[in-house]
C-alpha cells in the first residue's frame, strides 16, 4: 500500500498536536487517533514519520521497553 509524504506528514502533525495539547505520549496518541479516525494502528505506524519514529524510541528507552544496544555484562575477566 501506497502511502504519500502529504498524508504522513498531516498525521504526523495531528500527532504532535495531540502530544502537546494533552501531554500524553507519542504511541498513546497515536493509538487514539487511530481509534478517532477509524485507523488500523498498523496503518497508523506507516503514517509517521522518522522523527516521531524516534521520539517514540526515545520514550520506549526511558520507559525500559526497549534495550538501548548496550548488552549489559558481569565483569569478570
Amino acid at each position: 500500500m501506497y502511502i504519500d509524504e502529504a498524508a504522513k506528514e498531516k498525521f504526523s502533525n495531528k500527532v504532535l498536536d495531540r502530544v502537546k495539547s494533552t501531554k500524553l505520549s507519542f504511541m498513546d496518541c497515536i493509538i487514539e487517533l487511530s481509534e478517532e479516525m477509524n485507523i488500523d494502528p498498523s496503518t497508523a505506524g506507516k503514517l509517521i514519520t522518522r522523527p516521531i519514529i524516534e521520539k517514540i524510541q526515545i520514550e520506549a528507552r526511558d520507559r525500559h521497553l526497549l534495550k538501548n544496544g548496550k548488552t549489559k555484562k558481569l565483569p569478570i575477566d
